[in-house]
């Protein structure tokens, strides 16, 4: 989950997982929530418990909850040269420079297209020469290192596409045509993504004559995604690191600095046992016919400033780990039929947190954010498609609980830890909760949304309550409909009864 968390025991910050979602920041389309999930830095584990469960959640994040920018009725996709070449919806065709009728066109569509084109061949096929062919000068370095990182993972789809062009294609003033070119990396890693997501650049685009090859001579993320530089998704790890580490398994992908190797090798087995375990508990106990991935991305990161640039996305300072929405790329905005919001979620954890270091309880509290993590990414394309002017996501409680109860599913010790750790003794006014909080709330809100859905599971079974979450992602505004079905009770008889057995078993 975006940002939530962080190292169990010994917090990094505020306990806890942020509210979802916060109000549209200025500028910002809306009806686009503000806001990803986040988990929070956790206290070490106590000493004194014999056996060694349960973390505190001193900082188990913020859930921030993206709608993506491609997929909303903003833009309609329309097929060009085997590129998708995106069009705001009434507003024409994408902006180019028109220039001097009389002037030399140096740069057509055509070519834009053939220069798209070629990157996603050559990237395709693995040839590196080829690919780096139009790079000029730095760009042409980062390229490489881009290249040789994104041969690194198994995807099932990688190509480019134009999404926005600006500049003069003509040879205007006898100096050439250079043209600002912003373009999507549409990408689908295999068993992760359940519909294709994108990555936004600019690339400058320049050539001199009619006898001159267009060249590439400067690569960087798009400046904004409708106002906001969160939207593009950029830096993703390919970019980030010059030499980029990946563990494969069956059901995960560790990626990390090639620094961080030794490390990231220790981590990976017991991630990818959290990645199983969540995945075989959906397979058994979930509906039948969602569409969920069947393996996911974790990231690993020691560096603070570099953990919190990744996908461009917020953090907050208590943070330990978040589930990065990515939103669908061509999600059919224009039909009578909803497509998924999301095409699946990116995982990244802070390794200098608590959690990673922890010389004792490393192994149970490196599953325990991964279980949490991926049971975000596991239900993220689940989430129902919203309009712009939708106001409706789903329950704060809901979202973090079900991580929550996932995680201690597979460690109930740890479970009853926090609980002792974050309620028992604390005030508590029997009302659920909807936003992390502050300060010692967040620790306290987190276990209580945890506590709602176990209580559901106790009350229902497991598949009534994995099919709640189902139904409430799908439609979050039918919600005492769907605890009367997971429970028999409603909505204002569920929190009595909850907050009875919150009291019961605190």
């Amino acid at each position: 989950m975006p940002q939530q968390g962080g190292a169990p025991y010994q917090p990094q910050g505020t306990p806890g997982y942020v509210g979802y979602p916060p109000p549209p920041q200025p500028g910002a389309v809306p009806g686009w929530p503000g806001a990803q999930p986040s988990y929070p830095q956790q206290q070490p584990y106590p000493q004194q418990q014999p056996s060694g469960g349960g973390g505190g959640n001193q900082g188990k994040g913020l859930k921030r909850a993206v709608i993506g920018v491609v997929v909303l009725a903003v833009l309609a996709v329309l097929g060009v040269g085997g590129l998708a070449v995106y069009q705001a919806v009434g507003g024409g065709s994408l902006p180019t420079a028109g220039g001097d009728k009389q002037s030399e066109q140096l740069l057509s569509q055509e070519d834009i297209e053939e220069l798209l084109d070629g990157r996603s061949q050559a990237l395709q096929s693995g040839d590196e020469d080829a690919y780096l062919a139009p790079f000029t000068g730095k760009a042409k370095d980062t390229q490489q290192n881009l290249f040789q990182n994104l041969r690194k993972i198994p995807f099932s789809q990688a190509e480019y596409a134009i999404l926005n062009q600006r500049g003069n294609t003509t040879d205007e003033y006898g100096d050439g045509a250079t043209v600002a070119l912003d373009v999507a990396f549409v990408h689908k890693i295999q068993n992760v993504d359940v519909r294709p997501v994108s990555e936004w650049y600019r690339w400058i685009i320049k050539r001199e004559s009619k006898n001159a090859d267009p060249q590439i001579t400067k690569v960087g993320p798009s400046p904004g995604a409708y106002g906001s530089a969160s939207y593009v998704y950029y830096p993703a790890p390919w970019d980030l690191y010059e030499d980029m580490h990946v563990v494969k398994q069956e059901h995960s992908l560790t990626i990390s600095d090639k620094k961080y190797a030794a490390d990231t090798d220790r981590f990976a087995p017991y991630i990818e046992k959290a990645a199983k375990d969540d995945i075989e508990l959906w397979k058994s106990k979930g509906p039948a016919g969602t569409e969920t991935p069947t393996g996911f991305v974790a990231v690993l990161e020691r560096d603070r400033k570099a953990y919190s640039s990744l996908y461009g996305s917020e953090s907050v300072e208590w943070e330990a780990g978040q589930s990065v929405p990515m939103p669908t790329f061509d999600a059919d905005s224009s039909g009578d039929e909803k497509d998924l919001e999301y095409g699946g979620a990116r995982v990244k954890m802070d390794m200098s947190g608590k959690r990673f270091t922890n010389a004792t309880y490393w192994p149970k509290l490196v599953q325990e954010i991964s279980h949490h993590e991926f049971a975000h990414a596991i239900v993220q394309p689940l989430e129902a498609a919203s309009g712009f002017d939708s106001e409706t996501y789903p329950n704060w409680w809901v979202v973090e609980g079900f991580a929550d109860y996932v995680a201690f599913r597979y460690d109930r010790e740890l479970g009853e830890w926090n609980i002792r750790s974050d309620v028992t003794g604390k005030a508590f006014g029997g009302s659920l909760p909807n936003e992390a909080g502050i300060g010692d709330e967040v620790s306290t809100n987190y276990t209580l949304s945890y506590m709602a859905l176990r209580f559901i599971a106790e009350k229902g079974g497991e598949a009534a309550a994995l099919k709640f979450v189902t139904d409430h992602y799908d439609n979050p505004d039918q919600l005492d409909q769907q605890l009367r079905e997971a429970t028999g009770m409603g909505e204002s008889e569920f929190e009595a009864a909850w907050a009875s057995y919150v009291r019961s078993n605190s």
